[in-house]
């Protein structure tokens, strides 16, 4: 059973995950981390993320090599009047490629969903859907108080 700080936890990374619009992704390669801006969306469980990505960007060649990622949300656009009300989250998993057309219609619809304007980019036979297994969240706010999360 949850304690009540770890729901006011829970609470804030949703409120982050399924608020926010953008996520920075982290990628590893060529012994150097690579970060890129995407549009993504969350589960309500928290379990799983997507996002799409063109399959000619370093990006692609980058996950298809490596599929552990980190994401970063955080609500900085939203709190331009002070820095202790900025919150960030950390998200770790595995990325996978989607393959069976079935998938791609689910998290394709789900992206589409939250990002209409995404709609083209989406469906384009030049894009690859990615979905992240996610294995912990570690919440930031005030720059100093840091908790961990695992979805169940």
């Amino acid at each position: 059973m949850m304690d009540q700080m770890e729901k006011t936890i829970e609470a804030s990374i949703r409120e982050l995950c399924l608020g926010e619009n953008f996520a920075v992704l982290a990628t590893q390669g060529e012994s150097q981390p690579y970060t890129s801006l995407i549009g993504f969306v969350a589960t309500p469980d928290l379990k799983y993320i997507a996002f799409a990505t063109p399959k000619q960007t370093r990006k692609y060649f980058l996950l298809e090599a490596n599929k552990r990622v980190a994401f970063m949300v955080d609500n900085r656009a939203s709190q331009p009047g002070s820095i202790n009300y900025i919150s960030a989250v950390t998200i770790t998993g595995n990325a996978r490629f989607l393959t069976e057309a079935e998938e791609e219609d689910h998290w394709g619809k789900m992206l589409i969903d939250k990002h209409p304007y995404l709609a083209d980019f989406v469906k384009s036979s030049a894009t690859a859907l990615v979905v992240v297994e996610v294995f912990r969240y570690f919440y930031v706010r005030r720059f100093q108080e840091v908790a961990e999360w695992v979805p169940q």
